[in-house]
């Protein structure tokens, strides 16, 4: 088995102009799903724990309980694995090493959410989320952070997830990616069409994080749902 640092393999996000980058969060931090995602083209997936508001019921353990079905999907994927901490427990020093003894190679977060000893950790990149009610000011000031890798646009309020994209959810998107000097990627909080996708790009945005708010749920259909946003069903389409 390889060693934890030889698990965490780089995240590298697609470059201006080119194929956009699609990473998975998935809906249960489960093997088989993770290879899905990766058979549908995901350029990395994201395990979850510590789900609060808004949060898929099935992320609401803690590392601890979510530990072994951790490791054997990162073990088993040959994608970048990341981590996404919500808030529905404390994140401590203890704690946060106990998550590190996986191989993850990134951390997602909500800024208001990342503790700096989170931020400071070499061993992973960060992807820094936006929340709702976050000021321009502030995803300017988070985008210029020398550690932070990427900014999440996850700015759709608990009530709005699942609906269809709408106008503003699409001016939200540029004023973000406007005002972050680092690579925004959008985490699919609303139904988006191809047409969406499309002008969503050429905002700007540099990737996908897909939540699973917007998919059916049925295990069975992850792989066909996840295809139909990759890249590589984009190139044909204008994207």
């Amino acid at each position: 088995m390889e060693s934890v640092p030889a698990l965490r393999r780089p995240l590298d996000v697609a470059p201006l102009g080119q194929d956009y980058s699609m990473i998975a969060s998935l809906p249960k931090n489960s093997t088989a799903l993770a290879s899905q995602a990766e058979e549908a083209g995901a350029d990395a997936v994201v395990l979850n724990i510590d789900g609060d508001e808004g949060s898929s019921p099935s992320y609401y353990g803690s590392y601890d309980l979510h530990d072994a079905y951790i490791n054997d999907v990162i073990s088993t994927v040959s994608v970048p694995c990341g981590i996404s901490v919500g808030g529905g427990k404390q994140l401590n020093e203890e704690y946060w090493e106990r998550i590190m003894s996986s191989g993850f190679s990134f951390v997602e977060m909500y800024a208001h959410q990342m503790p700096l000893f989170v931020l400071s950790d070499q061993r992973v990149k960060k992807i820094g989320a936006v929340a709702p009610g976050y000021t321009l000011d502030q995803v300017r000031q988070l985008s210029q952070v020398p550690e932070i890798e990427a900014v999440e646009a996850a700015a759709v309020p608990p009530q709005g997830r699942g609906a269809a994209f709408t106008l503003l959810d699409y001016t939200t998107i540029g004023v973000i990616a406007g005002a972050s000097s680092k690579p925004v990627l959008l985490r699919t909080q609303k139904r988006m069409t191809r047409t969406d996708l499309v002008r969503v790009m050429a905002k700007g945005i540099r990737g996908l994080v897909v939540d699973p708010c917007i998919l059916s749920g049925a295990d069975e259909a992850y792989k066909g749902e996840l295809a139909a946003l990759a890249p590589r069903r984009a190139q044909s389409e204008g994207i």
